[in-house]
């Protein structure tokens, strides 16, 4: 009796701790999210990593980040129809930041052309602005009145930048409590080029991780983790690979390519650029004006038209370029070119030279010695193919357009004289010419050209999406620079002071007389364009699609040899939506306090692997059989 009642116990215990087991679940974990220099985080998924060293999570792996998710999709199901509120309109698209308050509240931050997601959060933090509230509870974003409060934690999409976001971060003493989950900034030792891969990778328009991811939490419709796509590749970044690697073709300069072929596929779009041939010579590395290139045709897409100029103008120094597009390196490139085109015509009139002997010559003739003028460049007509989601960029040139100025010269009694007309008609017919065709062929313009045809290119995707009505969706005219700034900032206002001691310096000595130039580069007008006919262009150019599709898996030579296209399709894995799994309780996400099922599918939130749990529930149930095999052989022995 004495051991059948000790069995008995044995049965119940195991029996008891069967049902418990099942009912409440293993204890949790301890949280996984503590890193030497950020705040520890509740883990909220038995599937996430642990936070890295600098603040690396997983996309709905905290709390924080889990909150922004529902934040995102609020914003996105409630925008009202036709507003500005670009908290609202930046939803889908634009990088946003989330912040727990000392005082408990919880803030958003979203980027624009004025600012970036974590100013607004330290704004916010300050009381210099109205507070940009989440409520948890309710799921539900609203404005509330403005009110300082520290910032105890917070979480960032993208990795507050070097530049801008992570000083003034630290400068307020809170970097190290903010978490983010796609890097944005290069490591030691990493080059330029490396960052402009980085980014891509994380940002691209259809391959970047953040995009895929905001694409999954859509088709979700409900917060939950979020990896980084593995398979995931951008044709920019096949195109770089495929130049760079070991086994690629000599004899090509690939630093002067251009996006010469684009289309426009329903998830990804391909991409083909053009370079020339250097026979008997090394190839050089174009990874950087690849990715220049692609980053150019966001840029153009990004902004709007009518800021695309630049302006060096001896007596407006406050009107040199405007500050959105001063951000970017599309900027840079124009203004530095706007700077080229003044040097590139002071050598031209050097009356040394063959052209400036001409001019002189003239001038002087016509009784003329004095000459302002003002140069910019602006774009020609450029011949193009389109064939349904296709576009074959054939020719995009550039021209010189001048014409006679007044300006005064700081710091100076300067004065331009009045009539210039007859100036400007030499200098038309004398030196234009020779400046049109530097800008289309001499080496210094080589960047200029490169992102003038991304704009055509951006030119065809503007419409398309106009006439598709998504033009807001993917961003157009929203002047959101945050994501395409310059890898290394640059200041407008250095490259108009070496304009101004450029018009100061005695470069050489003219007959009697001076020119003073002012000027810039105008890119502000619709792109016109000639599009060539099914006939002509399988006249013209018969190989072309052959090479082009060729190019999207190796670089491919045209067939005279004199250029090689080197492209890449998109690979965008495909967006599943997960099935919706009912819980015990009966709702859909599984308990998830945030709505979210977090790929839980029911079963109970815990820090503990599910091979543990399955385990420990077979080992108890074996035990229970056990003892009650043991206890009824015990009693069949008794009877007998």
């Amino acid at each position: 009796m004495e051991r059948n009642t000790r069995a008995a116990r044995w049965g119940r215990l195991a029996a008891v701790l069967l049902l418990l087991c099942s009912m409440v679940g293993p204890l949790p974990a301890a949280p996984a999210f503590a890193g030497p220099t950020v705040t520890a985080l509740p883990a909220v998924d038995s599937g996430c990593p642990p936070a890295t060293a600098d603040g690396q999570v997983v996309y709905g792996c905290n709390e924080l980040s889990r909150h922004l998710q529902r934040a995102r999709l609020w914003l996105q199901q409630n925008k009202p129809p036709g507003t500005d509120d670009k908290l609202f309109k930046n939803a889908g698209s634009s990088n946003y930041a989330i912040a727990r308050l000392a005082d408990g509240k919880y803030i958003i931050g979203y980027s624009d052309n004025l600012k970036h997601s974590e100013e607004r959060l330290l704004d916010q933090m300050n009381g210099k602005s109205q507070r940009i509230t989440f409520d948890p509870a309710t799921g539900r974003v609203s404005y509330q009145a403005p009110r300082a409060s520290g910032i105890a934690e917070g979480f960032s999409e993208l990795e507050p930048c070097d530049n801008k976001c992570g000083p003034k971060l630290r400068s307020a003493g809170v970097r190290d409590k903010f978490t983010w989950s796609w890097q944005w900034n290069g490591r030691d030792g990493d080059t330029k080029d490396d960052v402009k891969a980085i980014r891509d990778q994380s940002n691209n328009s259809k391959t970047g991780h953040k995009t895929l991811a905001l694409r999954q939490l859509k088709a979700n419709n409900g917060p939950g983790r979020i990896d980084n796509p593995a398979n995931a590749q951008s044709g920019i970044g096949k195109a770089v690979q495929r130049q760079a690697g070991p086994g690629r073709p000599g004899g090509i300069d690939f630093s002067s390519v251009q996006l010469r072929y684009v289309s426009d596929g329903t998830s990804g779009n391909t991409y083909s650029f053009k370079a020339p041939t250097t026979p008997g010579k090394p190839s050089t590395d174009g990874t950087g004006a690849i990715y220049d290139a692609y980053t150019a045709l966001n840029v153009w897409m990004t902004v709007q038209p009518s800021k695309f100029w630049v302006n060096l103008n001896p007596d407006e120094p406050n009107r040199i370029i405007d500050a959105d597009l001063a951000q970017t390196d599309v900027g840079r490139v124009l203004l530095e070119s706007d700077l080229t085109l003044k040097e590139s015509g002071t050598k031209l009139i050097d009356p040394n030279s063959v052209v400036g002997k001409r001019f002189w010559d003239r001038m002087r003739a016509a009784g003329l010695s004095k000459f302002c003028k003002r140069d910019w460049i602006v774009p020609k007509q450029a011949t193009v193919r389109e064939s349904g989601s296709e576009l074959y960029i054939l020719e995009a040139p550039l021209e010189v357009k001048s014409e006679g100025a007044d300006f005064q010269m700081p710091g100076s009694e300067f004065t331009c004289p009045g009539d210039s007309k007859a100036a400007t008609d030499i200098y038309r017919a004398v030196v234009v010419p020779e400046l049109t065709r530097l800008v289309n062929e001499s080496p210094e313009y080589t960047d200029l050209r490169r992102v003038y045809i991304s704009r055509v290119a951006a030119e065809w995707y503007r419409n398309r999406l106009a006439k598709a009505g998504t033009a807001e969706d993917f961003g157009i005219d929203s002047n959101d620079v945050d994501t395409l700034e310059s890898v290394v900032p640059w200041d407008p206002k250095a490259l108009y002071n070496k304009y101004l001691k450029q018009l100061n310096s005695v470069i050489y000595t003219t007959p009697d007389g001076f020119v003073v130039t002012a000027g810039g580069v105008d890119f502000t007008q619709p792109v016109k364009v000639d599009k060539v006919t099914d006939t002509n262009f399988e006249q013209q150019y018969p190989a072309l699609p052959a090479v082009v599709q060729k190019s999207l898996a190796e670089v491919t030579r045209t067939t005279d040899a004199k250029d090689a296209f080197n492209g890449g399709a998109d690979l965008v894995p495909a967006v599943i939506t997960p099935p919706a799994s009912p819980s015990p309780g009966g709702t859909a996400n599984g308990g998830d306090p945030d709505g979210g099922g977090g790929g839980g599918g029911g079963l109970p939130v815990t820090g503990a692997p599910l091979y543990g749990i399955v385990g420990a529930g077979v080992v108890l149930i074996v035990v229970g059989l056990l003892a009650l095999w043991r206890t009824r052989r015990v009693r069949w022995v008794a009877s007998r």
